[in-house]
C-alpha cells in the first residue's frame, strides 16, 4: 500500500484537476502529450496537427463532461 507522502510526491499540486484530466484524457486516447493552458475563461488545447484537432473538436462535449472543465475548450493547431 501506498503511503501518503508517495501519493503527494506523484500528484502535482500546482496544476488544477480540470487540466490533469484534460492531459490524461489525450494521452489515454490519442497518444500524445498537449500543451495546455488557462487563460481567463478559456482552457487552451493546443495539438500538433489538424486531424487530430477535428477530432478533438468533435468530442468537444464528451470531453468537458468527462473532464469536468468549468470553462469554455478552445483548441488550436500548433
Amino acid at each position: 500500500m501506498d503511503s501518503l507522502k508517495d501519493l503527494l510526491s506523484a500528484k502535482n499540486l500546482d496544476e488544477p484537476t480540470e487540466v490533469t484530466a484534460l492531459r490524461e484524457y489525450c494521452q489515454g486516447l490519442f497518444n500524445f502529450t498537449p500543451k495546455i493552458s488557462i487563460k481567463n475563461d478559456c482552457v487552451w488545447l493546443i495539438v500538433p496537427n489538424g486531424i487530430l484537432a477535428t477530432e478533438l473538436r468533435m468530442r468537444t462535449p464528451e470531453i468537458i463532461k468527462r473532464c469536468g472543465l468549468t470553462k469554455k475548450l478552445v483548441v488550436r493547431i500548433g
